[in-house]
C-alpha cells in the first residue's frame, strides 16, 4: 500500500433532491443509499442545533434524535448494494473507504455487519467526513457503542466540524472504532466537505491513517 490513492466513486441507487447548498456547488443527478423521507442529515442537523448543549453523551444525543422522530431507515439493503459493488468492481479489492455524512453511515454499518460473521475486513482503513451514526440493519435505529460490543478494528480517521449541528453523531461512530487505531481531526466548520488550506492538515492525517493501517498504532 503506497501513499498514492486512486478513488473509485460508487453512487447510491436512490435518486433524490440535493441537500441545501449542494446544487450551487455540484451538478446533478444526485443519489443516496437510504430511502428516508428526507436525508437523515437534514433532520439531524435541524434538531442538533437545539440538542447539542443538553446531551449527556453522543449516544444520548442520537437517542434523543430517535425519540423526537428522526427516522433511521434499516441499512441492510444499502449494505447489500455496497458490498456487491465492492466485491464485483473490476478495480477491486480496495484498501480503504472514504465517506461523507450518510455515506459514512452505510460504510460503517457494512463493516460492523461483517464483524460478528468472522469475515475478513473489507478495508484496511476508513476515512469519515462529518459522519452520521451507523444504522441498524433490519430495524430502524442507530448502532451505538453503549448497546453494541462489535467494533471497527481497522485504522480510521474521523474528520469533524466544530460547527456541525450533528457533531455528536460523528462521535458515536468514533466510539464504535478501535480506540488505538482511531484518530480525530476537527477542521472547525459545519456539515460540509472541507476545502482550502485546512486540507493540508487533513492530508497529513490521511497519511498517518495509512501508516497505522500498515504498521499498527
Amino acid at each position: 500500500m503506497s501513499d498514492r490513492i486512486d478513488f473509485i466513486l460508487i453512487n447510491g441507487s436512490i435518486e433524490c433532491h440535493p441537500a441545501v447548498g449542494v446544487a450551487e456547488q455540484y451538478d446533478g443527478p444526485y443519489y443516496r443509499f437510504l430511502d428516508n423521507e428526507r436525508p437523515i442529515c437534514e433532520g439531524a442537523c435541524t434538531l442538533g442545533r437545539s440538542m447539542s448543549r443538553t446531551a449527556v453523551s453522543p449516544e444520548d444525543f442520537v437517542g434523543e434524535w430517535l425519540r423526537r422522530g428522526i427516522t433511521m431507515t434499516p441499512a441492510a439493503d444499502a449494505c447489500d448494494l455496497l458490498e456487491q459493488q465492492i466485491e464485483q468492481h473490476p478495480d477491486g479489492p480496495f484498501n480503504g473507504v472514504l465517506g461523507f455524512s450518510e455515506g459514512c453511515s452505510v460504510a460503517a454499518s457494512l463493516m460492523l455487519r461483517r464483524a460478528p460473521q468472522g469475515k475478513l475486513p473489507l478495508f484496511k482503513f476508513a476515512i469519515y467526513f462529518c459522519a452520521i451514526s451507523a444504522f441498524r440493519l433490519d430495524t430502524p435505529g442507530a448502532i451505538l457503542a453503549d448497546q453494541c460490543s462489535d467494533r471497527i478494528n481497522v485504522s480510521t480517521l474521523h474528520v469533524v466540524g466544530a460547527r456541525d449541528p450533528a457533531l455528536l453523531s460523528s462521535f458515536t461512530l468514533y466510539n464504535l472504532c478501535h480506540e488505538d487505531l482511531a484518530a480525530l481531526y476537527d477542521y472547525g466548520k459545519g456539515h460540509t466537505i472541507p476545502w482550502g488550506p485546512v486540507t493540508e492538515h487533513i492530508t497529513s492525517g490521511v497519511r498517518e491513517c495509512l501508516r497505522r493501517a500498515q504498521h499498527g498504532p
